[in-house]
């Protein structure tokens, strides 16, 4: 007991130390981004619990700063209904970062696609508010300070955003300005001056006293840039209103400075931070999270220390396969036997009407009478007493048992949203899967459900270029035999009598009923969202596998067995960048070739006519590993369910048998083998057959040889002959001897050459 209770006091020792920001003596042990920020060395030594509590994001029953999430998000929403009354240069300067470089952006500043992301954009600026509150309330002056700065905080600290409405989003707009345009510079006393700066070293600060690394620091970073560009943006509004004779355009230029880079203010600070933050983070090379436990088959690893085999995550989708089918029959149809029968379907991939979609097509009338499912349930008198009643000749509908109807059509849309995202090849994201529609809408013609061939396919939308670039990327990803097949039946069949139970559960949220009428995935009563998907992987893989998967993990865990097992799509974009000769010999490289000669498919922005397929065969290479039905049968599930598995294609050859082969594309391994006599005989007629006669071949010799052998002729003759004092008999005798010689010599040797031609 006496040496146990030495060990616990010199562990308690110990703790002090523990709980401050160290700094090492050796530079080797301090990161890159430490050494440029510098971070470590502003904290040093102070208590880490302490720091951590400054930047705390208070609640919304905090007595000691209530309300202030619900004053900063108001503040924002106000700030974000200027945009509809700013013209398009003044958003466009704000959303140019660095004009005397890259000039100013086409893009204006502009919305989220989704109203939910400002809720987490305006959480940097709760907690800087935070801090300067806690900062000044804890009886310490702080670096930076200064009396305007110390007057609205303490007004803003008394300031009671819910008993005062909306006065308190003047001082947050004062207070925020004051300190985004103010040229904070260091006083030699080794703190963080600039307050922004500060906060975020602070957010970035873990409760063990490390530091998150640069990709971590980076989207905290753009989200105070975005809300500091709103902030100036209302300045810029409240200029105007204070001087109306001065245009917008005026009062923006006049605060470019405190918007722009290289400059003495906060946002300059901040890029300069993002740009060492990115590079840092594209350059530098992270452990493997995948850990390779069969280097022969490639089906079992390590996923940050949990097992993984892939015979477990095929079982994975038999389970949900065998879910989907039961949930179908059971849930949906509730034991009725219906079904819509297609052999193909047919789909105008660039008709942009609003409301079009295959199931719409009059090219499919088997598809066009979607009531067959409601009629079913009026019909049949057990099905209708469970949904209504009649009275005084009108339905009343149960809505506990049409609410009862869409929890089971949530969770049949909460399975077919999971084989989409597991089973169509690469992994989409879930703010672009969760957000598909099976129609064009008046405000996004281009739909998401589409059936290219016999394929029917979701176009993935890359939200994250929409949103960066105002462009959309679309890349088909197709579904397997199984899902294919029961969404069509669903949208066909279900859909209809969803909607119908959507009005009937939601009288007063009409929005609900656009959801069905609209998306291709709803979760009762709204879209689903990434959190969803994650939660509903988890579920399902959990007891299989022993280890949840989610949204993220999947990424890592798909992308690496997609690559072992041959089916990884990363050079189809390349097919579209490489050039050849015909696209040069037109004068343009073949990216603009494919994006705008010759387009059957313009549905698909930039996407190429011969890339498209490649896009199916990698889902379908993808569904062959997992033993699933493959995409592209138009069959019923039933029928694909009976059908053996297809067996997987052979894994790729190791990479360096790939770069010998490239290096020697046209070499091939010899073989030989025995020919008979017959044979022999065969392939020597067919080549004499080939050959000219030997008359020709003489000719030919002769043609050639004929100018030399009479140059040679010539000059052997004896000189006698040629003398110009002969008499004409006797030159007439020399010539005829000549010309007797001639045609002796060069009969001799038209003979020899027939001869050899001959042999």
């Amino acid at each position: 007991m006496l040496h146990q209770s030495l060990v616990d006091s010199l562990l308690k020792e110990l703790e002090p130390t523990l709980q401050v920001v160290q700094v090492p003596l050796d530079g080797r042990m301090v990161s890159p981004w430490l050494l440029t920020t510098r971070w470590h060395e502003h904290m040093a030594g102070k208590d880490i619990k302490q720091l951590c509590s400054l930047v705390a994001l208070p609640k919304n029953n905090d007595a000691d700063i209530p309300g202030l999430r619900d004053a900063v998000e108001a503040y924002y929403e106000e700030a974000l209904s200027l945009l509809d009354r700013t013209g398009e240069l003044v958003l466009q300067r704000l959303n140019s970062p660095d004009p005397t470089k890259s000039g100013i952006s086409n893009t204006p500043f502009h919305k989220h696609l989704y109203k939910s992301t400002m809720k987490q954009y305006i959480l940097p600026v709760v907690a800087l508010l935070a801090m300067l509150i806690r900062q000044e309330y804890s009886g310490k002056d702080f670096t930076g300070s200064n009396n305007k700065l110390m007057e609205l905080l303490a007004v803003l600290r008394i300031q009671d955003p819910e008993e005062g409405g909306r006065d308190a989003l003047p001082l947050i707009h004062e207070l925020l300005f004051q300190v985004w345009s103010t040229a904070w510079t260091h006083q030699g006393d080794g703190d963080i001056v600039d307050p922004t700066e500060r906060c975020l070293a602070l957010m970035m600060l873990r409760q063990d006293g490390a530091f998150k690394e640069p990709q971590e620091v980076t989207p905290v970073i753009a989200r105070l840039e975005y809300c500091m560009r709103l902030t100036f943006l209302k300045e810029i509004h409240q200029r105007m209103h204070l001087d109306p004779e001065s245009d917008e355009l005026d009062h923006c230029l006049a605060l470019e400075s405190f918007f722009t880079e290289k400059t003495r203010y906060t946002f300059s600070c901040l890029r300069s931070l993002q740009h060492r933050a990115s590079s840092l983070a594209y350059d530098t090379m992270s452990l493997p999270q995948v850990w390779w436990t069969d280097t022969k088959t490639w089906k079992t690893m390590l996923y940050r220390g949990e097992q993984v085999c892939f015979v477990d995550l095929c079982k994975v989708f038999q389970e949900t396969e065998a879910k989907l089918v039961q949930i179908w029959e059971e849930g949906i149809l509730m034991g009725q036997d219906i079904r819509v029968e297609y052999d193909k379907i047919a789909d105008d991939l660039v008709n942009k009407d609003v409301g079009y979609s295959f199931l719409s097509d009059a090219r499919n009338p088997q598809l066009t009478h979607r009531d067959g499912l409601l009629r079913r349930f009026l019909q049949d008198q057990d099905a209708f007493s469970h949904f209504a009643m009649i009275r005084e000749g009108k339905i009343v509908w149960n809505r506990s048992g049409l609410q009862a109807w869409l929890r089971s059509y949530a969770e049949l849309q909460s399975l077919l949203l999971l084989r989409a995202q597991m089973l169509s090849g690469a992994p989409s994201r879930g703010t672009e899967l969760t957000a598909m529609t099976y129609r064009n809408t008046q405000t996004r013609p281009t739909r998401n459900l589409v059936v290219l061939g016999k394929h029917l396919s979701l176009l993935c939308q890359y939200l994250k270029t929409t949103a960066l670039t105002g462009k959309d990327k679309l890349i088909p990803h197709a579904l397997d035999a199984i899902t294919s097949d029961i969404l069509v039946q669903d949208l066909a069949l279900a859909r209809p009598f969803a909607e119908v139970a959507a009005k009937a559960c939601f009288p007063e949220k009409p929005e609900v009923v656009d959801l069905y009428r609209n998306h291709v995935f709803v979760n009762y009563d709204r879209l689903f969202d990434s959190k969803d998907l994650s939660t509903i992987m988890t579920k399902h893989s959990l007891p299989i596998l022993n280890f949840g998967l989610t949204i993220n993990s999947w990424r890592h865990i798909q992308t690496a067995w997609k690559r072992k097992l041959g089916c990884a799509v990363e050079d189809i974009i390349e097919m579209d960048r490489e050039d050849n000769v015909e696209a040069l010999q037109a004068g343009h490289n073949r990216s603009t070739e494919n994006r705008v000669y010759g387009i059957s498919v313009e549905a698909l922005a930039g996407a190429a006519e011969d890339v498209l397929p490649a896009y199916l065969n990698a889902s379908m290479d993808w569904q062959r590993h997992c033993q699933v039905p493959l995409s592209g049968q138009s069959t019923s599930y039933k029928k694909a369910r009976l059908a053996p598995p297809p067996p997987p294609n052979p894994p790729p050859a190791p990479a360096m048998e790939q770069r010998e082969q490239q290096q020697q594309p046209d070499k091939r391994p010899v073989t030989y083998s025995a020919l008979s006599t017959e044979e022999i005989q065969r392939v020597a007629d067919a080549v004499v057959e080939r050959l000219p006669s030997t008359e020709d071949i003489a000719a030919k010799v002769l043609e050639k040889l004929m100018p030399a052998l009479k140059g040679i002729l010539q000059e052997a003759m004896p000189s006698s002959e040629k003398g110009k004092d002969k008499g004409k008999g006797k030159a007439k005798e020399s010539r005829g001897t000549k010309q007797g010689n001639d045609f002796s010599f060069f009969s001799i040797i038209n003979q020899g050459f027939k001869h050899s031609a001959h042999t």
